[in-house]
């Protein structure tokens, strides 16, 4: 039994320490996850503050598609990442739909016409006041799915610490 004890406690110790690496980043201040965007936004966070990141997609109003990463935090803030696309085929015929159709064929249109610019304003959150004035919401659109994707898994895998690599780069 004497043998065992210091056994476990080692054990013990060193399952905390690594669990403490995936939070604390050098110098022994906490670890932190950013994101890097492109046009200049730029979004850090304590590892230590998240409560939960999440991906996840809705219909808004019938009419559009959201594909959204929120991270929740301690703080009184949280972060929303998100694309919106148009519903696919299978989800049927949906109140607002032609109306989404459209919107989707003019933003397209003007997107193709445009210089590089109007390409970055595309992105832009869009918020109608005071319907989405959203209060300690941090957003931020990006324009594909797949770019999306990729900064959930680096997100999850920072956060899990299975990542040393504490900045993503949004490069769309």
């Amino acid at each position: 039994m004497k043998r065992i004890f210091p056994l476990m406690l080692l054990i013990a110790v060193n399952l905390c320490a690594q669990s403490s690496n995936s939070v604390t980043g050098s110098g022994g201040r906490p670890g932190l996850w950013n994101c890097k965007f492109a046009d200049g936004n730029y979004y850090s966070v304590s590892l230590g503050a998240i409560d939960s990141v999440s991906q996840h997609e809705y219909l808004l109003d019938g009419a559009m598609r959201v594909v959204e990463v929120t991270v929740a935090t301690r703080g009184s803030t949280q972060a929303r990442f998100y694309v919106l696309e148009k519903p696919s085929t299978s989800t049927g015929s949906l109140p607002g739909q032609s109306i989404a159709d459209g919107i989707g064929r003019a933003t397209e249109e003007i997107v193709s016409r445009a210089p590089g610019a109007m390409k970055t304003a595309t992105n832009s959150v869009v918020k109608k006041f005071p319907e989405t004035s959203h209060a300690k919401i941090i957003e931020y659109r990006l324009s594909s799915r797949e770019a999306l994707t990729k900064l959930f898994q680096h997100l999850l895998n920072r956060w899990q610490g299975r990542s040393s690599d504490d900045t993503y780069d949004v490069s769309d």
